[in-house]
């Protein structure tokens, strides 16, 4: 059964230096109208959602533009046969972009309505299985998006820009905008109205809700994220109390989702939620991540990191990855130390930041059929040590970072490693590694369902 995820749930997501692209594109003849299109891959989500991928922007050059004025433009049939083709040798949606220089962005004109008419259908029968879809961008910057139908009932999308910031740039407003004089008048002070609208309208995912996921649930929930999927396979141990937030010893033996969403509805009781009990390194778990705006990753195994990290590429999502290290020697503990890192497209990943062990991945991606035959797989994990102080500055510092990203705060650094005996925090400076297979244009970078999903089993 679909969610009830907010209007607007279908999703265009651009890479930031596309979206400013397209923007420089629309604003070079002002105030006279400018027109392109995006090819965009079509990724239909487990709740039924569409989230199309912008990976190409397609610009006529003036010999493919027969008139312009105020208020339209005319292409040359060469030009849109030339779209047309591209997007079917991709399988891809194709988004028909244009300016309105002097008009409102939220009102398609009647001359939107009747090239739409004419070319929609076109484009709907030359690829079937992708839905085309309108961008219009005013004077002022304001944004409509929507799939186009043919006819009456368009479905609205929300846009999305991402990159070290995650820019919602088509009209978020709810006017079911919050006690906002209440409940969060006191951080409205700090990041404003706009930014609280930002928080309701992303859907967020945490990956992992033990001792770092169920603190940063915590806080997502008093800052107004009203939209949440929370992904664990555990159930609730006695040793686990120490440090999972929301959970009493009547709570052992339950699972963790199921009461990390307690909680969390304590906190914010109109919020949507949907508990996952499944292991993300398992390919049907993971696609249901693919709602996300935003990812939490919140887990000790690489190999969840593994998968976690590809999606944040492969699907634009940007994902914030925790990690928190107590190190012990013969005479107690020698140091204490947190790192977290955004990742997503125009950022390093976790394999060029050097976080992952590929021959680690490679065992905690095997079923358990393969572990018990593979001779390279030896030992069985120890557990760490774990303290809530200590889960909770690093929790704080992920999503205050996730708050710089979103809504403006002041915040620069998107990869920090924390050292607590020294009380510092180090921002690092990484590169992405040329022909990455995770994060480069030759790798899982923005190909959507072009790929399968890294894990086990099918999606």
């Amino acid at each position: 059964m679909p969610l009830a995820w907010s209007r607007a749930g279908d999703r265009l997501v651009f890479r930031k230096d596309d979206y400013d692209r397209v923007r420089s594109i629309l604003g070079t003849h002002a105030p006279l109208e400018s027109a392109c299109f995006l090819l965009a891959r079509p990724v239909r989500t487990t709740s039924g959602r569409w989230r199309l991928i912008v990976f190409e922007i397609l610009e006529p050059d003036s010999s493919d533009v027969h008139g312009r004025s105020a208020i339209s433009i005319s292409i040359s049939p060469r030009f849109v046969a030339h779209v047309m083709d591209r997007a079917k040798s991709e399988s891809a949606s194709v988004v028909l972009v244009h300016s309105h220089p002097e008009g409102c962005a939220g009102t398609p004109s009647s001359i939107d309505l009747a090239t739409e008419q004419a070319l929609v259908p076109r484009l709907r029968r030359w690829v079937p299985d992708a839905p085309v879809a309108r961008l219009i961008v005013d004077g002022e910057g304001d944004v409509h998006a929507a799939i186009v139908h043919g006819g009456p009932g368009d479905s609205e999308l929300m846009v999305v820009s991402v990159g070290e910031k995650i820019d919602v740039l088509s009209d978020t407003h709810d006017e079911d905008v919050v006690d906002r004089h209440a409940q969060y008048d006191r951080q409205m002070l700090a990041f404003g109205e706009i930014g609280q609208r930002r928080l309701r309208s992303l859907i967020v995912g945490v990956v992992g809700v033990g001792g770092t996921g169920s603190l940063v649930a915590q806080q997502l929930a008093h800052l107004g994220v009203r939209q949440i999927i929370f992904v664990d396979p555990d159930a609730v141990e006695r040793s686990n109390l120490n440090r999972l937030v929301g959970a009493t010893p009547q709570d052992v033996g339950r699972t963790k989702v199921d009461v990390c969403a307690d909680a969390y509805a304590r906190v914010s009781p109109n919020a949507v939620m949907h508990a996952v009990r499944g292991d993300v390194r398992d390919r049907s778990s993971a696609r249901l991540l693919l709602d996300a705006d935003v990812l939490f990753l919140c887990t000790d195994s690489q190999g969840s990191r593994a998968v976690v990290s590809q999606i944040s590429y492969q699907y634009a999502i940007p994902t914030f990855d925790l990690g928190v290290g107590i190190h012990m020697s013969g005479s107690g503990v020698r140091h204490v130390a947190g790192r977290v890192q955004m990742i997503g497209p125009g950022l390093p990943c976790l394999l060029c930041c050097g976080v992952m062990d590929p021959s680690i991945v490679r065992q905690e991606l095997l079923s358990e059929e393969e572990r018990r035959s593979d001779p390279y797989v030896a030992g069985v994990r120890v557990p760490q040590p774990a303290v809530i102080s200590i889960n909770s500055a690093v929790a704080g510092f992920a999503v205050t970072m996730f708050l710089a990203a979103a809504t403006g705060i002041p915040m620069s650094a998107r990869h920090c490693r924390l050292r607590m005996e020294s009380g510092t925090a180090l921002s690092l400076v990484a590169d992405r590694v040329p022909g990455c297979p995770v994060c480069s244009e030759s790798g899982a970078l923005g190909r959507g369902d072009d790929w399968d999903l890294m894990g086990r089993g099918t999606s």
